[in-house]
């Protein structure tokens, strides 16, 4: 970004919305921070959440509905897909607020980066290791990729690689998650178990497919993910997938 500018108009004229920037990390930080309230949300609230969060980082529902079968997708499918033509900056106004109602607490937090304190319920499991304020799950989800490797590069680094945190997920699942390419081919590299399981017994292809990130796809299956892993409600990541294109990557990969 540009050191030195005149004006905000100049940054607007540049494609750069200083506000926006802002919206996003309070919406990112608010991401951040409801695992700490995971344990005391009900599933329909969890929904809600999930379709704000899918509104405000991907914009509006464009993935097929999935089958009639598949109730958990297709209630997630719903959640995001009755938001209709909503902005993203909308949706994460809405759910920055949602936070902050579920929990005040969550209020009193800076938006900027530097100042701003991780919120983590894993800082204090040693299994995330600190550096600073932030843990490796931080850096994974930041996807930074140089913190990530330089911590899993450690002589603790092959210890914590396939360790799960109190949500139930490891590392390789964060980084399916938010579609982060580099960080996955890091944890792969590193010794990240491809089928790791999280609390509920999804691997990190059913976060990748759920989530329509076809490069994430592509690379855990390159990297001999299996895809015939059922999860606890026995789903297969193809079942998961809402994305054509990461269904048709599923079942016609050799």
């Amino acid at each position: 970004m540009a050191t030195s500018i005149d004006s905000f108009n100049d940054l607007k004229e540049l494609g750069i919305d200083c506000e926006d920037d802002s919206l996003t990390e309070t919406f990112n930080q608010a991401a951040n921070h409801l695992q700490n309230l995971l344990p005391n949300l009900d599933n329909q609230t969890l929904l809600t959440l999930y379709g704000y969060y899918k509104q405000g980082s991907h914009g509006p529902c464009t993935t097929p509905k999935p089958s009639w079968y598949d109730m958990k997708a297709k209630s997630k499918w719903e959640a995001w897909s009755k938001l209709g033509d909503m902005p993203q900056n909308e949706a994460k106004t809405i759910y920055i607020e949602t936070i902050k109602k579920l929990d005040p607490n969550f209020a009193t937090a800076s938006p900027t980066k530097e100042s701003w304190v991780s919120v983590s319920t894993l800082q204090d499991d040693p299994s995330t290791r600190h550096t600073g304020e932030k843990t490796l799950v931080d850096y994974v989800k930041e996807e930074d990729r140089e913190q990530v490797t330089n911590i899993l590069g450690s002589p603790d680094g092959k210890k914590i690689i396939n360790e799960v945190d109190e949500d139930g997920l490891g590392l390789i699942h964060w980084a399916a998650d938010r579609g982060s390419v580099d960080i996955l081919k890091v944890l792969i590299e590193g010794g990240a178990d491809v089928d790791l399981q999280d609390c509920e017994g999804q691997t990190a292809l059913h976060y990748a497919s759920s989530c329509g990130h076809l490069d994430s796809v592509r690379v855990l299956l390159e990297s001999g993910a299996r895809r015939d892993v059922l999860d606890n409600d026995g789903s297969s990541p193809e079942a998961v997938a809402c994305d054509g294109a990461v269904k048709e990557l599923l079942a016609n990969f050799t």
